[in-house]
């Protein structure tokens, strides 16, 4: 793919780019920059839950810069806050129990999704910046792979590919689902490096990339990011060697991710009889429970309250979820949780065998149930409004323009598909660095779309 910035680029090359001059010289993109460097260092960190708190670190850091944005997440966060405890309040008038330390983990866990729908597209990344964040992306997915690579050897083990994220994890016995984390890091960071993937750095870095997220076999994400990657390239057919590109890339990492686990295909459709034919299914269970909740007029409109249900927030506050048990003051179950969720978990530990497909909660039943139905159209309507613009600008003739819509959109496609296997809105260190990356090709290509016309 050609390099959106090759031709105005200035810093070298193969350097991450530090020379940022002192600290008065310091500009907005270069202050992100800054920024998006501390919560990359914070997220690589293998410390167990240190991730939850680099999106409030973030916003902590948009707030002393006077970043508009900021003060729009906090205002979200305030109203989406109200609605849940008016809904939990109601609740608990009736007489049902009620989890508010959930509703304050929500507040956590649920950060990227404020950020993301408080965020704007035109901050200052200049060509030469971006190539910075180009360059420091490329480094780390290097490096990252590395480690991966070395776990892998050790262990043999695919589920020990987690990078620095899970360092030692396959050593003590402790392998969770970093390894999740860690594959959905490296593949929105090799969307992010196909902008410029016509020079070496870059080009070795997706190559790095790829082999360690096949290595680790984090399966639907493969599957998904294939299929994204093939659809949004198909859609572009008016650039050939884009969607040649893009096709190529699926075809590769099809071809050794089969190589490696020839029996992928069969276990796919092994997986997808069980969560959708199999009547023992713990998803169909809770989705059964779901649609008797939303028959509640209350329910329908306001839903049962962030934190009370499906999310990772009710998880971890219902201290069913983490190895260690949270003190009184932090722990709660409402009654939804206690009378569809433990059930649903239970039937999953007797039926699920430990895959995250088969799993009662992911992210897009925790916001419908959770956010209500009104509120979550409202998401989706402010999401559509990012994918209707990088779809204008993936069909733009400016061919730098193009692929930065064109990456874009694979991205959101990307995640809105794991969101349906687990809780990936509540998952910092998966999509926070992704998200970040996602904001700076969004200011790089409104730049490009004021300079030449669509």
């Amino acid at each position: 793919m050609a390099n959106i910035n090759h031709t105005e680029a200035t810093a070298p090359p193969f350097s991450p780019g530090w020379d940022l001059g002192t600290t008065a010289e310091v500009v907005p993109g270069q202050r992100f920059y800054l920024v998006f460097l501390l919560c990359l260092a914070l997220t690589s960190i293998p410390v167990k839950n240190l991730a939850y708190i680099v999106p409030p670190v973030f916003l902590f850091l948009e707030l002393i810069v006077g970043e508009k944005s900021a003060w729009r997440t906090l205002l979200l966060m305030a109203l989406f806050a109200t609605l849940s405890g008016v809904s939990m309040m109601y609740d608990g008038f009736r007489g049902q129990a009620i989890n508010v330390p959930g509703l304050l983990f929500a507040l956590l866990t649920y950060l990227p999704m404020f950020l993301f729908l408080a965020s704007r597209p035109d901050r200052e990344i200049d060509s030469s910046l971006f190539t910075k964040f180009i360059n420091l992306t490329a480094w780390f997915v290097i490096v990252q792979s590395l480690v991966g690579v070395i776990q892998f050897v050790i262990s043999r083990n695919g589920d020990a590919v987690t990078g620095t994220f899970g360092l030692l994890d396959f050593h003590l016995n402790t392998i969770s689902i970093t390894q999740v984390y860690f594959t959905f890091t490296l593949f929105g960071m090799i969307l992010f490096l196909m902008l410029d993937a016509r020079r070496l750095l870059p080009q070795v870095a997706i190559v790095a990339g790829l082999l360690t997220c096949a290595i680790a076999q984090s399966g639907h994400q493969t599957v998904f990011f294939a299929a994204s990657l093939a659809l949004c390239c198909t859609i572009q057919f008016r650039r050939f060697g884009t969607a040649l590109g893009g096709i190529a890339l699926v075809g590769c990492l099809t071809f050794i991710v089969v190589q490696l686990y020839p029996d992928t295909i069969m276990h796919t459709q092994e997986w997808y009889r069980k969560v959708v034919q199999d009547p023992r299914s713990a998803k169909r269970m809770v989705l059964t429970d779901s649609a008797e909740y939303l028959s509640d007029p209350k329910n329908a409109l306001l839903g049962v309250g962030l934190g009370q249900y499906t999310s990772r927030a009710a998880l971890i506050s219902s201290n069913t979820y983490l190895n260690r048990e949270l003190p009184g003051p932090l722990s709660g179950r409402s009654d939804y949780f206690v009378d569809s969720m433990l059930p649903a978990m239970h039937r999953f530990d007797e039926v699920g065998e430990g895959s995250a497909i088969s799993k009662p909660y992911f992210s897009a039943l925790s916001a419908a149930m959770e956010l209500g139905p009104p509120l979550t159209f409202v998401c989706l309507g402010v999401l559509g409004v990012h994918l209707l613009r990088n779809l204008h600008w993936m069909l733009s003739s400016n061919p730098k323009l193009a692929r930065a819509g064109l990456v874009s959109c694979i991205g959101l496609l990307f995640f809105l598909l794991c969101c349906v296997i687990e809780n990936y809105l509540e998952f910092p260190q998966a999509i926070f660095l992704p998200f970040l990356l996602y904001l700076v090709v969004q200011a790089r290509a409104t730049q490009l779309s004021t300079r030449s016309p669509a």
